[in-house]
């Protein structure tokens, strides 16, 4: 009796544990988690891996890219069961009836290229066994390499072992090698090529491989498929397929490879430089499908903003991949922009007093800066009347008024007020119709060019300089000011979740806030003067107000409505402005945060590192952050920049970071640039040709340039 007690203790406690631990997996963020996002066709793959031990540490999620609402959530993964979550995506292997799964605190993992492709790595122990797995994208259409190694490091004597791949639901086909599982939405296929001794277990979802005999020292290499289809149909054919891929994936691998070829790479010895930015190009085509769409907060939202399109966009332009940004600016030109203007926000639209004024010169700004990199006019050319009618929809009386700034409820991070005008919304009416008077005469609107130059020139100067409603206040930028005058400052905000500042505490203030970076990282103020040095000093109160371990909040904590932490985006608009002002130190420092925090191991950064625990369970994985910080390389560091249709270049390089070489994607060309170190430049090479710089210390380059080798010499 005694022992029919314990026995059903401890089975209620090892369920109780399975239930903690399952929970303790399904959440976003969990201190010491990392994900990496890869992607073959319309399967998105992501990995999850722990440092602890709340299940096997090196898993996947498989998702449909061209469906953003499903990534919202872990469970609407296609091979998620309840109960079991994902955990049939760990490898197993065997050895005398025990099992190995890789373990947090003894797994470690990285990405790798396997012929220029980005892939993952995890490097584990079963017993005396170093097991490395390597996964990679190696098709269009839906396939994953799993390229499994067995070394005999710590093994005494001779042994064998066996491996165990599975599905998550019992087979709907097998063959020798393969078996496939169905489910409502989608066909999930594993195989392994070789002539190894196979058993299919379909009832228990598995492939085992084995007995493998391993002799001390011996190394073997076992190569294993994963394959996802959708719809869920012709399981028989489909299974046929991946059972046999030396029969048909040649081809396909060999176009994964030249894609990849396109990317632009930067080389230095600064190892937070350099494998910053290979994160970020690594990742960010994972995070958006063929088609251009996105999941702007993966395990968060569901949703798509042009906002955060558009600024992914950006990035993808500056990682060298034109297509895939391409796709993302007709998908929204498509799908996300109506017919009168309007943007989208959260896949769905506003009322006009909730309109975000930011969108339209957002999207101008990277469809110039795609048609500045690539030279493709043919954007503009077959959407030319709905980019007019974007382009013009802020300048509408009902939003605008004597003082050519916009005004609504809606502030920038999506909060409802009264009336006011919202610096974030002046700063991007600007630069938007800046960028569109450069583009006008490929919008058939060369008319327009002047009227839009002159709007601009009107919104910037009574956002700094109107004597009542300015958005400058005490020597530095505000965030809001009511159309009556007054600065917006004190509020009472109830907030969305549980246990966030604004439903807690009984007043909130907004300011600072992360948005007055942004016409300092945009250059629409003079980045040396007084208004912006003290508009940076004020931000730096957003740096630990509510904990220790560094990042910048989005705006006040007293105000957060949900999700109060150090934010991995709003960080980066002041990383920009820091290094724009030449606050180098600064910017090195909110950089160096970004490679320790959040995700900056593999490029899959958080939207914010919650402080509450409401939160831990959806916070988001942001393409916009990996975006931000490969653009800041390439636009920031680099100096790489265009005045209308100029190329210029002024290198801001860290003394750590220098020399630095990049071969960047330019048009249809490529082009290599070097640059010998810090500091000023005294004068360039633009293949073999001396060329001095102007006298703001920018090299331009000519417009005849269309490939080769800049060399930049600085002082």
């Amino acid at each position: 009796m005694r022992k029919m007690v314990i026995a059903t203790l401890l089975l209620l406690s090892g369920l109780t544990l399975q239930a903690q631990n399952l929970s303790i997996t399904d959440r976003s963020y969990f201190l010491g988690r990392d994900y990496y996002v890869l992607r073959s066709g319309n399967a998105k793959l992501i990995v999850q891996c722990d440092q602890a031990d709340t299940g096997p540490a090196f898993t996947y999620l498989l998702f449909d890219a061209e469906t953003p609402k499903q990534s919202q959530r872990k469970a609407k993964a296609f091979n998620y069961i309840p109960d079991k979550g994902f955990s049939s995506s760990a490898l197993t292997v065997i050895m005398r009836n025990t099992r190995y799964t890789a373990l947090g605190l003894n797994t470690i993992t990285r990405w790798c290229t396997v012929s220029g492709i980005p892939s993952v790595e995890a490097v584990w122990w079963a017993g005396g066994i170093q097991v490395t797995e390597v996964i990679t994208p190696v098709s269009l259409s839906g396939v994953f390499k799993r390229t499994i190694t067995l070394k005999s490091s710590d093994l005494v004597a001779d042994d064998t072992l066996s491996l165990q791949l599975s599905v998550p639901l019992p087979a709907t086909a097998t063959a020798k090698n393969a078996l496939v599982c169905r489910n409502a939405e989608s066909l999930i296929a594993v195989s392994i090529t070789g002539n190894y001794p196979i058993q299919i277990a379909p009832a228990k979802e598995s492939l085992t491989v084995g007995p493998l005999p391993i002799k001390i020292g011996e190394k073997k290499i076992i190569e294993t498929y994963l394959a996802l289809q959708t719809p869920a149909t012709g399981a028989e054919p489909f299974c046929t397929r991946i059972a046999n891929p030396a029969k048909w994936l040649t081809p396909e691998y060999e176009a994964v490879i030249s894609g990849w070829s396109n990317s632009n790479t930067l080389t230095t010895r600064d190892t937070v430089v350099r494998n910053l930015f290979d994160n970020c190009r690594y990742i960010l085509p994972g995070f958006v499908s063929d088609s251009g769409k996105m999941d702007a907060g993966i395990f968060e939202y569901g949703g798509q903003w042009v906002r955060d399109a558009s600024n992914t966009a950006l990035g993808v332009i500056h990682i060298g991949e034109f297509e895939l940004a391409r796709a993302i600016l007709e998908h929204m030109l498509k799908n996300m922009i109506t017919d009168n203007g309007t943007t989208m926000i959260s896949s769905g639209f506003d009322n006009p007093d909730r309109e975000q004024f930011d969108q339209m010169g957002e999207f101008i700004h990277v469809m110039k800066s795609y048609v500045d990199w690539t030279g493709d006019l043919s954007l503009l050319k077959d959407y030319s009347d709905k980019i007019v009618r974007m382009i013009e929809r802020p300048l509408r009386p009902e939003f605008r008024d004597s003082t050519g700034m916009v005004h609504n409820r809606r502030e920038f991070w999506e909060r409802t007020f009264d009336d006011a005008y919202e610096l974030a919304y002046q700063t991007w009416l600007v630069q938007g119709l800046r960028d569109a008077a450069d583009l006008a005469k490929y919008l058939n609107s060369a008319s327009k060019a002047a009227y839009w130059r002159a709007e601009a020139d009107k919104t910037l100067n009574s956002m700094l300089n109107h004597p009542t409603l300015k958005l400058v206040d005490n020597g530095h930028l505000t965030k809001r000011r009511s159309t009556s005058g007054a600065v917006v400052d004190i509020v009472k905000f109830s907030g969305w979740i549980y246990g966030a500042p604004a439903g807690v505490e009984r007043m909130s203030r907004l300011m600072p806030d992360a948005s007055l970076a942004l016409p300092i990282t945009l250059g629409l103020v003079d980045t040396r003067s007084d208004l912006s040095k003290n508009t940076l000093t004020e931000l730096e109160k957003l740096r630990n107000p509510r904990w220790s371990f560094g990042g910048y909040d989005r705006y006040h904590t007293s105000s957060q409505g949900d999700q109060p932490g150090p934010w991995t985006f709003a960080t980066t608009f002041i990383m920009r402005a820091q290094h724009e002002a030449g606050e180098l130190g600064r910017s090195r420092q909110s950089l160096e945060w970004l490679y320790r925090n959040a995700g900056g191991r593999t490029g899959a950064w958080f939207e914010e590192i919650p402080v509450i625990s409401a939160q831990a369970e959806t916070a988001g994985l942001l393409p916009w952050t990996s975006a931000e910080v490969s653009y800041f390389m390439i636009h920031h560091l680099m100096g790489i920049k265009f005045h209308g249709s100029q190329m210029v270049i002024k290198p801001a390089l860290y003394n750590a970071t220098g020399p630095l070489s990049a071969n960047l994607r330019y048009k249809q060309n490529r082009m290599n640039i070097e640059i010998s170190g810090s500091g000023p430049v005294s004068y360039a090479l633009i293949n073999g040709v001396k060329v001095n710089p102007n006298k703001n210390g920018e090299v331009e380059i000519p417009d005849s340039f269309v490939s080769g080798k800049i060399e930049i010499f600085c002082q």
